[in-house]
């Protein structure tokens, strides 16, 4: 490498440069704007390069008057292109003026670096190209500072060598859209680092490069490629590993042609190739499997690993924080055969009709500026230059689907993978199908010969990063010279470098030729110049020669060197020799340039290593220019979906009871038949609906109960046990089914609490490996280790709890470990608990883990009392949700397979009961209703036997996931829709129907339920028999009665109407807090571009007791129910119009909406009570699982919008100081002094003791929902609970009508 100093030319020179930069002269190349005293000093020499090239090199390069002809027969005019009086490489610029008087070839020199030529067989240039004659060293040397400087292209410079380095495409060569330098006398590092396009296109930005460096230096782009995909290695291992050793005998074959189109089938194997069709691509181009297997190392450097670290699960450097330039795509080792041989990989096939269930990507051009920013910030770290990362908006059909999960990961240590570093390996699958084979034989899967070869080559690299190292080094020589074709002179004479060649003579540097740093001396340009006049006259001019790198006979050249040293009249200087100065054949440089403000104020610093000619150039220094647009243009409007609805339209009796499609294709013929709908498999079973009786699942039982004495504060505790059970559901073959279970039974056992009482729930896994041991349920990550089993955590979804007993996804119980989880109970509502385990929530939900949870305030029951007279009204709490079941009558469940995006099943279960029949009596009754399925939306209705509707003028919706509503409105005839987990209450009147039948169907929506499968039973749900009961009808059952004005909810407590019309007159200017698009990029569920694992943290300042306008977009023509943890929200907008709302979501608390296909949603979000880190997600769990989820961090944030309601407790510091001190503890979702523990430790909150007493008191005693209840604790001052105790002041403030007790 040359010394790293600062040279530069005449003061002349530079005062013109500096004169040229003052004048602001330099705003991009060529130049827009010219004083006009400097132009006309130009004048002279605009046609310099045009009228001043050779005859000879004119004919060489195909110039003819002002054309050239590419070697397509495309005629380009290149007048202008070679009149520029100034030529720029990125923010380095040369004027030619000044070089013209010295260098009188100069004309020659640019047009053949501006008109280079490519070397294709048929024309002059291929047929003459000789690589005996080039400066491969400082081809070596441009490669590895440009490396340096970028790492991305080192990677993406080995991936081009496989798929194009003898391919690139050359057709516009020569002339300016070739992609060659953008000037002769320079060549800088920091433009060819910067990518010419918006998109993540590896083969198009290294083939950019790769025409520079071949342009300048009159190779082949095919040699670039071969020759830096041999110096990446070096760069990325910090030279531990040397494809070009620099010395001795040469070892990488030079003389390589181009091509005129890009990649030529059969560089290499399908991506899809199984294992036999891979080696066998190999084999017939002469490699061995262990080579085969040692060149798709390479796939190490893959950039889909983005910011991945790979020292845990979730650790992605943080560009805007860290240094990302050694996250694992940047770093030569054996990572990758770690990665392919974890026992964790799976592979299925797919079916043309399975492939068509992948949702297509997300357009770029579709991107809301929201996920374009995150898509940003995503990609930065993909590079190490601040150039390329300014233009990091990249967009980065297999026939099989790869799953890699944690499950087993541990099991690699039986081969060398040493688990204790490499597992939890990351969420995301890197790499390619053909690198899935190849893990799937290193794990030992397959004994024909092949297999076994792959098997043992990976194994030995994961072992031994020197292996790989050095089978990489001669597969890769192997591999560039295989796939080449060669020029004529190549074929005669074969020509090897080792990357330290000055093949044509000795390059004479000015750097090695003086004594110190500083502008060219005169014997310095002397030298040059090859001024040398007694040895010119007695060598014939070769120092002239030499010194432009033309020297028969380089033994000349040194004599030249031993010249010019003894002219010197400083010491002799060591570094002039003649291995140093070939070293540093052409100049690379670093400079640093600061320039002076321009008009606006601004000052612009350059800072660039550039190649460059001659000794006495000095670049002059421009502007940095902005990155170029993406070519496809601004991001339009996306449009939304305003099809007009009527909910108040029911469909035609004739289809309300009728199979929803035809019945001989999606209805079963006979027992063993599978029918597949949308690609979805159903049972394979011919199901009768409606012949199991329904029944309520069981309730939770109080274990032990609590009151602090002398308050009325109380804590009920409840304890569940989590464990694998087989029952008979009803399967047609006989057989009981697995599940995993609350207390044994599917759902989980109920919870009826008490508005006010807060309550503590035990939840003890049992899912140990000795009782996992003989069921279909396995131990998963992070349950490893010195923690064993299956992992589970516990969301209570529909309570504003504190973030460590909120279910974090990371807040894991293992097996043999307990969890208390503490409950506020502060308002009445209807929600439900479920498994929320980080990647596996779907399989532990689809499996059994969910039940009810509902919060009342009935007087009855000695809470406040209800409206409308609701307490005398009987109850129906159900819980919908469809399963398919296999032949043996176990839960289908292919998360690899059809069910990799969504779950979708032909049977209807009402509480665990699949079509059940109710018996009802005929009066007012009141529903709940929660969707617990997995992907499938509901559309309920109640029909009447003949399928006229009957809902619609019998039924009201009064209340959901919040509680009730300000007031009831009329039942959708069209149908009430539930997306997963969202949850409504309705009241029908079934007075007079005694004897009658009603049914409750499922009705299909092919707007909001775009692609769901409707299997020959899914229109059905549950049948209702109107009968009294065996006493007889009541005589006067109490009845609903509608209020005559609207009700204050408690989201209206928090959040009063001047934060409502604030909101509205945001939405209403299409204004929003933050936005948040649900789309797919890279094949993964995202938000604004990001998942858990890449980017987890999506807000991380959101202010407490605040309110926001979360605006919510699809990406795509797929719906998603999107749910936000500790908060209820008020849906504003659908599509930017509130018209658009559906009544019966109008005006409600929700913690779930769904989000329509191709819709944009307005939320209104009160942020309280709690601080904290929360989750927000898709709760179609198959998108949750794959990524679809991210976090909100709420915390004191000055500047926020406070809630009207909560203006006096914000400014209040005795209030402050109360909150905080809770909240400086319970900040943190995984709090560990509120952690699992193991269950051996704990006594059963059953028996009395002084650790049951103490748990129970503990919420009181710490006071820990101090927000909603501010008494009984010392951790309170008088004069903090006092305000808090202030409705006026304390909107969260929980009234407590009657004095509570504690159970017995």
């Amino acid at each position: 490498m040359p010394q790293k100093r600062l040279r530069g030319v005449s003061l002349a020179l530079a005062a013109v440069a500096l004169a040229v930069l003052l004048a602001g002269l330099l705003p991009s190349c060529p130049v827009r704007t010219v004083d006009a005293q400097l132009l006309s000093g130009l004048t002279g020499i605009l046609g310099t390069l045009l009228n001043g090239v050779s005859s000879t090199l004119a004919a060489t390069l195909g110039l003819v008057g002002g054309t050239v002809t590419t070697v397509t027969g495309v005629v380009v005019d290149v007048t202008a292109y070679l009149s520029q009086p100034v030529q720029c490489s990125g923010s380095v610029c040369v004027k030619l003026d000044d070089y013209d008087q010295s260098h009188s070839d100069l004309a020659d020199v640019n047009a053949k670096v501006l008109l280079w030529s490519p070397k294709v067989a048929h024309v002059t240039a291929g047929k003459t190209y000789d690589p005996r004659g080039k400066d491969w060293v400082s081809v070596v040397a441009t490669c590895r500072e440009l490396f340096q400087y970028e790492k991305r292209l080192a990677t993406f410079f080995i991936r081009a060598s496989f798929h194009d380095s003898m391919a690139v495409d050359v057709s516009q060569c020569p002339g300016p859209n070739c992609g060659g330098a953008d000037a002769s006398l320079l060549l800088s590092i920091e433009e060819m680092a910067r990518p010419e396009n918006a998109y993540d296109d590896f083969s198009l930005i290294a083939a950019r490069a790769a025409k520079k460096i071949a342009s300048f230096f009159d190779i082949s782009v095919a040699d670039t490629l071969a020759v830096c995909a041999a110096v990446g290695p070096e760069v990325l291992s910090k030279g531990r590993i040397k494809i070009l050793t620099g010395t001795g005998a040469g070892v990488l074959r030079v003389g390589r042609l181009d091509n005129i189109r890009p990649s030529p089938p059969g560089n290499l194997p399908p991506n899809h190739a199984d294992l036999t069709s891979f080696a066998k691509f190999w084999k017939e181009r002469g490699f061995s499997e262990a080579e085969a297997t040692a060149l798709m190392g390479s796939h190490a450097l893959i950039d889909t690993q983005a910011c991945f670290n790979g020292r845990r699960i979730n650790d992605y450097c943080d560009p805007a924080t860290s240094d990302c330039s050694n996250v694992r795509m940047f770093r030569w080792e054996n990572h990758y055969y770690k990665d392919i041989c974890s026992p964790t990989l799976s592979i299925t096939p797919l079916t043309p009709e399975d492939m068509a269930l992948d949702p297509v990507e997300t357009p770029i051009l579709g991107m809301s500026d929201p996920e374009l920013d995150a898509e940003a910030r995503q990609e930065t770290c993909k590079f190490t230059s601040k150039e390329a990362q300014a233009v990091a908006l990249n967009n980065l059909a297999q026939t099989v689907a790869v799953t890699w999960t944690n499950k087993n990961c541990r099991a690699g240590a039986a081969y060398g993978i040493n688990v204790t570093q490499h597992c939890p390996h990351a969420y995301l699958w890197f790499y390619t199908t053909n690198d899935a084979y190849l893990g799937q034989a290193c794990q030992g899967v397959g004994s024909a010969p092949e297999a076994v070869a792959v098997r043992n080559a990976a194994r030995s690299y994961v072992n031994n990063q020197a292996t790989w190292d050095a089978t990489y080094r001669s597969a890769y020589l192997k591999m560039v010279s295989t796939f080449a074709t060669w020029s004529q002179i190549a074929t005669t004479n074969p020509v090897y470098i080792n990357g330290g060649e000055c093949a044509s003579g000795t390059h004479l540097e000015a750097a090695c030729a003086q004594a110190s740093p500083g502008l060219a001396t005169a014997d310095t340009k002397s030298l040059y110049s090859g001024s040398y006049i007694l040895l010119g006259s007695l060598l014939g001019g070769a120092c002239r020669d030499c010194a432009k790198g033309v020297c028969p006979q380089p033994s000349q050249c040194g004599q030249c060197v031993n010249t010019f040293n003894n002219r010197l009249l400083v010491p002799r200087n060591p570094l002039v020799t003649e291995a140093n100065c070939c070293s540093c054949a052409s100049l690379l440089r670093s400079t640093r340039y600061n320039a002076t403000r321009d008009a606006s104020g601004n000052t612009y610093v350059t800072s660039t290593t550039f190649v460059v000619r001659w000794p006495d150039v000095m670049p002059i220094s421009q502007p940095a220019q902005p990155i170029p647009a993406d070519q496809g243009g601004a991001v339009p409007p996306r449009p939304l979906d305003t099809t007009p609805f009527n909910d108040g339209v029911a469909p035609p009796a004739s289809t309300s009871l009728a199979t929803v499609g035809d019945a001989s294709s999606v209805c079963p013929s006979a027992h063993g038949t599978i029918i597949k709908v949308r690609g979805f498999p159903s049972s394979p079973f011919k199901w009768t609906p409606f012949t199991q009786t329904y029944a309520n699942p069981p309730r939770a039982q109080i274990a032990a109960s609590y009151v602090k004495p002398g308050t009325n504060m109380t804590v009920d505790a409840y304890e569940i046990d989590i464990f694998a059970t087989a029952k008979n559901i009803g399967c047609p073959a006989g057989k009981p089914t697995w599940s995993l279970t609350y207390n044994g039974s599917v759902p989980g056992p109920s919870f009826r609490v008490l508005k006010g009482r807060q309550t503590l729930v035990r939840f003890n896994n049992r899912l140990t490996p000795a009782n996992l041991s003989g069921t279909p349920f396995s131990e998963f990550h992070p349950c490893e280790g010195t923690r064993s089993g299956r992992p589970i955590s516990v969301h209570y979804h529909g309570s504003a709890s504190l973030a460590p007993y909120d279910g974090w996804a990371e807040d894991t119980t293992c097996g043999a470990e307990s969890k208390d989880y503490y409950y506020p109970n502060w308002r009445a509502g209807f929600g439900w608990y479920h498994d929320h385990q980080l990647d596996i929530t779907s399989e532990n939900a689809y499996f059994g883990l969910s039940g009810l949870y509902t919060t009342v305030d009935k007087a009855a029951e000695g809470g406040c009392g209800e409206p409308w007279n609701l307490d005398g009204i009987p109850e129906w709490d159900m819980q919908f949700k469809d399963a398919v079941l296999d032949s043996n009558c176990q839960l289908y469940y292919d998360r690899a397979g059809p069910h990799r995006n969504n779950l979708y099943g032909d049977i209807n279960f009402v509480n665990g009961i699949p079509w059940p029949v109710a018996t009802m009596e005929p009066r007012w009754q009141r529903f709940r209703w929660l969707v617990s399925s997995v992907a499938r939306p509901y559309k309920l209705r109640f029909v009447n036997a003949d399928g006229t509707d009957f809902s619609g003028g019998k039924c009201q919706v009064i209340g959901g996931e919040a509680g009730t509503r300000r007031s009831p409105v009329s039942y959708p005839a069209a149908g009430l829709f539930m997306g997963v987990a969202e949850r409504y209450e309705v009241v029908c009147d079934f007075s007079g129907l005694s004897g009658k039948t009603l049914f409750l169907v499922n009705a299909y929506d092919d707007r909001r339920m775009k692609d769901v499968p409707y299997y020959c039973h899914s229109h059905l749900v549950m049948k209702i028999n109107v009968a009294c009961n065996s006493t007889g009808c009541p005589a006067s059952p109490p009845a609903f009665q509608p209020p005559s004005s609207s009700r204050v909810t408690p989201l209206d407590r928090v959040l009063n109407q001047t934060d409502i019309d604030r909101a509205l007159a945001m939405v209403a200017n299409k204004q929003c807090t933050r936005t948040f698009r649900f789309g797919r990029r890279h094949g993964h569920w995202v938000i604004n571009g990001e998942s858990w694992h890449t980017a987890r943290v999506a807000a991380s300042d959101v202010g407490h007791n605040t309110w926001e306008v979360w605006c919510l977009e699809t990406g795509g023509g797929w719906f998603h129910p999107i749910h936000i943890h500790l908060v209820d929200f008020f849906v504003l907008a659908r599509n930017w119009d509130v018209n658009q709302v559906h009544d019966y979501e109008r005006w409600i608390g929700k913690d779930v909406v769904q989000l329509d296909p191709s819709a944009h949603i307005a939320l209104l979000l009160r942020f309280g009570a709690h601080r904290g880190e929360y989750m927000f997600h898709c709760h179609n769990l198959m998108h949750e699982d794959f990524e679809m989820m991210r976090s909100f961090h709420v915390m004191p944030t000055p500047g926020s919008r406070t809630a009207s309601t909560a203006l006096p407790m914000q400014s209040d510091p005795t209030i402050v100081t109360t909150l905080n001190y809770v909240y400086d503890l319970y900040d943190d979702p995984v709090y560990p002094a509120a952690g699992p523990k193991p269950t051996s430790t704990l006594t059963p909150l059953r028996t009395p003791s002084a650790s049951t007493t103490a748990a129970l008191s503990m919420p009181i005693d710490r006071a820990i929902h101090r927000i909603y209840y501010p008494y009984g604790s010392t951790n309170i001052t008088s004069a903090g609970a006092a305000k808090l105790a202030n409705p006026v002041t304390n909107p969260w403030l929980v009234p407590i009508c009657k004095p509570q007790k504690a159970y017995p």
